[in-house]
């Protein structure tokens, strides 16, 4: 359950709300205006404390859902560096600056960590924010191939580590646990050269991956480079195969650090198979890294009519084959998943199996008070196991009826997703069997039976405080997950941060046992101080209060 939106989401909204007006539409002050609040500060530079004009400062709620988009407010700073933002409604919001040249600024924060929660009350009034921006950084360089020439196309990404943080704050599917993110891409030009920019400062890996496209290829030239597939393997810095032996490159504020690569052309191999299976159609052959998005890799290849496929310019790896077939309303529906090991030699007949599957009937009902739009929501199957068949999803119809089709061999979560966040799953059972509890094991011969999933408004809410010895903790990141924690329930997980007076919120959560835990990490850099986990039992409408105490570790 994720809580906070990622930085380039928030910036976009913030763009959009500036396109449309730096005022709040009238609807959110003409009722009550004295609950109104105002908040005030100025944008600054973090090295010298200079003034920043033009800077872009959004208020966008804590947890954005429907109900909740058009309560977001932003404004731009003037030339002293000043901004104002009034007749905001009361609540909680993530708040922070960004600007081009420098990194995306949080409330509270020390220098470019996740900084805190803005709480507001009612005719609140905050004048002396202020938003010390750090200069961005950026890596450049040159690619180019084993003669000195330069590569057009080559994609370069910046690679980092999550924070312990993020990795608690990340999908739970087992499937998404990445070892590194990529923060930013840059493709080469004619000259060889890519420019990644915005950068935060900090330590990267830099990956550069042949992508076969030519900027200046005609359409023929093009399908002939892809026909040959790539001849280079990708190369994190200097120059290495495998991220292990790779070279951190570690940038400060500002900095422009140059890093060129060499590409090593190597041997590549083929690989041609057949998909087996009912259905008599056509079907989209994708091979993707191991560990990467599968849909839209570029090695890919559109089966014959008798369901052979051949994918070319494969580097030795890892790598996930899907196969996708074209359905009902033009759409590629995944079929299968399957690994592949390539070394250095040709891979001649790989077969692979479409084995029958189940299509799932359901329905989605309200329980209790309260409506909800039912066409907003969806319901998806999630496979626990990291090599389980493709996740399977249907949206629901206005009168809650859903078909969740093709549905392969496996071992299933459910999920919903598009409830406004004081609503949740009260129950989903597949005939007598309660998947939410024990799953859904979906195995040869499984009867398509009814779906019936319940959610409800009636869901709880835990709030309290994080503090420090007598110290209320500021931008503190907690977690909330079930007790004992399952492969079927961990989806209830969920994430907040406390605002400036160290108090935190979550509602939403579904009734059952929870632990609870605060994790601070003093400054950028430092270890993470953690609190000692709590157990809450929650009841439907239940409203609990816990205090965390962060602890510094004791030494050995």
């Amino acid at each position: 359950m994720r809580r906070f939106l990622p930085a380039a989401v928030v910036a976009a909204l913030v763009l959009g709300l500036l396109a449309q007006s730096s005022a709040p539409s009238p609807d959110k002050t003409k009722e009550h205006p004295e609950a109104q609040c105002v908040v005030a500060g100025r944008v600054v530079t973090a090295a010298e404390g200079t003034p920043l004009k033009s800077a872009r400062v959004g208020l966008v709620p804590e947890r954005l859902g429907w109900e909740t988009f058009s309560q977001s407010y932003a404004t731009t700073s003037e030339s002293d560096g000043r901004f104002l933002l009034k007749d905001v409604a009361p609540g909680r919001y993530q708040f922070f600056a960004n600007r081009e040249g420098f990194v995306e600024q949080q409330y509270e924060s020390e220098s470019t960590d996740d900084g805190a929660v803005l709480g507001l009350t009612p005719g609140q009034k905050i004048s002396e924010v202020l938003f010390r921006m750090t200069a961005a950084a950026v890596i450049t360089g040159r690619v180019n191939n084993e003669d000195g020439e330069p590569m057009t196309g080559v994609q370069v990404a910046a690679l980092r580590r999550p924070t312990e943080e993020e990795k608690e704050e990340e999908d739970p599917s087992p499937r998404h646990k990445r070892e590194f993110r990529s923060v930013a891409t840059s493709p080469t030009d004619d000259r060889g050269q890519y420019r990644i920019f915005g950068l935060k400062p900090g330590e990267y890996y830099i990956r550069a991956t042949d992508s076969g496209e030519s900027g200046n290829a005609s359409q023929l030239g093009q399908m002939v480079r892809e026909t040959l597939g790539s001849e280079y393997a990708p190369l994190y810095y200097p120059g290495v195969v495998q991220v292990g032996h790779a070279q951190v490159v570690s940038v400060k504020p500002g900095d422009e650090v140059q890093t060129d690569f060499s590409m090593q052309r190597i041997k590549t191999v083929e690989i041609a198979g057949r998909v087996i299976g009912p259905g008599g159609k056509r079907a989209w052959v994708n091979l993707a890294p191991s560990g990467e998005d599968d849909f839209g890799s570029r090695y890919n290849n559109v089966t014959d009519e008798n369901g052979n496929f051949r994918l070319k310019g494969i580097p030795p790896g890892s790598y996930v084959i899907v196969v996708y077939q074209l359905e009902e309303g033009n759409n590629y529906e995944a079929h299968t998943r399957q690994k592949v090991e390539v070394g250095g030699e040709n891979i001649e007949s790989l077969n692979i199996s479409l084995s029958s599957s189940t299509n799932f009937q359901g329905r989605v009902t309200v329980a209790g008070p309260g409506s909800v739009t039912l066409d907003q929501i969806g319901v998806a199957f999630i496979p626990i196991d990291e090599d389980g068949p493709p996740s399977r999803e249907a949206h629901v119809k206005k009168d809650g009826s859903f078909e969740i089709t093709l549905v392969r061999d496996g071992n299933y979560a459910i999920r919903a997703w598009g409830l406004d966040h004081e609503w949740y799953v009260k129950s989903a059972r597949l005939g007598p069997d309660d998947i939410l509890e024990k799953g859904l094991q979906v195995e040869k011969g499984t009867s398509g039976a009814r779906l019936e999933v319940v959610v409800s408004s009636a869901s709880a809410q835990v709030e309290g405080s994080v503090i420090d010895g007598d110290q209320a903790v500021t931008g503190a990141h907690v977690r909330l997950k079930a007790d004992p924690e399952t492969p079927y329930n961990r989806f209830r997980a969920a994430n907040a941060r406390t605002d400036q007076t160290g108090h935190f919120s979550v509602a939403g959560l579904a009734p059952g046992n929870y632990r609870v835990m605060a994790r601070f990490r003093p400054s950028p850099g430092s270890d993470s101080l953690k609190s000692d986990p709590q157990v809450v039992t929650l009841s439907e409408h239940d409203r609990k209060t816990v205090q965390l105490t962060v602890t510094k570790p004791q030494a050995e």
